[in-house]
C-alpha cells in the first residue's frame, strides 16, 4: 500500500483514537502500522507520517495511561541518533518477518507494554528454509553474511549510548540547579533518562536474541546441511557475542564508562528483555 494512503487511512484513525483509545481504533491503528515501517538506507525506517508521528503520540498516551514515564522534552541529536540505530537492531533479521516486524513496531512505539516483545529465536532458521535456496553452500554464505554485517552495528551505538549516558548526568545534575523549576520539568527530565535507557537496553536485548538466533541456526544447519563452512560462521558468531558482551559492560557501567553518576541514573525499572 503506498504511503500516501497509509497517512490519509491514519489521519482519520488518529483523530477518533488519540482522545478516545477505543480497542477497535487501536486494531485498525496497529493494522496500518504493516505499511508504516518502510525501510530506508542502511535499514533505518524511512520518515513518515504513521511511523513518525501518529504511532508515537498514541503510544504516548497508552504508556502514560499504564503508569510508564513519557518526557515532552524535545530529542537532543544523539537522543535521536541513538534511537535510530537501535531500530535497526531491534527489528528482525529477516527482511521477511511481516508480523514480527510489525509487532515490534507496536513496541518500539509503546502502544504496546515492553513485555510483549517476545522475539521467537526459531524464527530466523524457518525464514532460510522458506528462502528456497537451491544450494546448501549459498544458505551457509547467508548465514555468516548476516552475522558478519551485525558486527559493525554494536560499537557505534555504544558510542552514542556512552553520549547520551553523559548528557543525562548533566540534565540531573542540572535539576537542583534550575531556578523556579516546575514538578512537570522534573518529571520530564526523569522520564527522558529513563526512556534514554529503555532504548539503551532494548538494543542490547535485540542483539542478545540475534546472537541466540544465528546459533540456533547453526546448529540445525550441521544437522541439516553439513559444510565445512560452519567453522566461518562460528568464528563470526564468537566475534558478535564478544561485541555485544562490550556493550553489555558499557550498558553495565555505573558511570557510563567515564565520569561518576548519581544514584538517581540507575537502570530502567523494567529491562525489556531478561534484565
Amino acid at each position: 500500500m503506498p504511503e500516501p494512503t497509509c497517512a490519509v487511512a491514519a489521519s482519520g484513525l488518529a483523530a477518533a483514537a488519540i482522545p478516545a483509545l477505543r480497542a477497535g481504533v487501536i486494531a485498525g491503528l496497529l493494522a496500518l502500522a504493516g505499511c508504516a515501517a518502510q525501510q530506508g538506507d542502511f535499514d533505518r525506517p524511512v520518515k513518515n507520517y504513521v511511523n513518525d508521528t501518529m504511532l508515537p503520540a498514541i503510544g504516548d498516551r497508552l504508556a502514560k495511561a499504564r503508569g510508564e514515564p513519557v518526557s515532552g522534552f524535545m530529542l537532543t541529536d544523539d537522543e535521536q541518533e541513538l534511537r535510530r540505530r537501535a531500530y535497526r537492531m531491534i527489528m528482525p533479521i529477516h527482511r521477511g518477518a511481516f508480523f514480527a516486524r510489525n509487532e515490534t513496531e507496536w513496541v518500539r512505539t509503546r502502544i504496546w507494554p515492553d513485555s510483549r516483545w517476545q522475539p521467537d529465536p526459531h524464527l530466523y532458521l524457518d525464514m532460510l528454509r522458506d528462502d528456497g535456496f537451491v544450494s546448501s553452500e549459498a544458505r551457509w554464505n547467508a548465514v555468516v553474511t548476516a552475522i558478519i554485517t551485525d558486527i559493525p552495528l554494536v560499537p557505534p551505538f555504544g558510542q552514542v549510548w556512552q553520549r547520551v549516558c553523559l548528557a543525562d548526568l548533566s540534565r540531573m545534575s542540572a535539576l537542583p540547579q534550575t531556578a523556579l523549576l516546575t514538578p512537570a520539568e522534573t518529571k520530564d527530565a526523569e522520564a527522558r533518562v529513563f526512556e534514554n535507557r529503555r532504548v539503551a537496553v532494548w538494543g542490547l536485548s535485540a542483539m542478545r536474541w540475534r546472537v541466540e538466533s544465528y546459533a540456533y541456526a547453526i546448529q540445525r544447519s550441521r544437522l541439516e546441511i553439513p559444510s565445512a563452512k560452519d567453522v566461518n560462521a562460528d568464528l563470526a558468531l564468537n566475534r558478535l557475542r564478544a561485541t555485544v558482551d562490550d556493550l553489555e559492560r558499557l550498558l553495565s557501567s555505573p558511570n557510563c564508562g567515564t565520569a561518576p553518576v548519581p544514584a538517581v541514573l540507575g537502570p530502567a525499572d523494567r529491562p525489556v528483555y531478561k534484565g
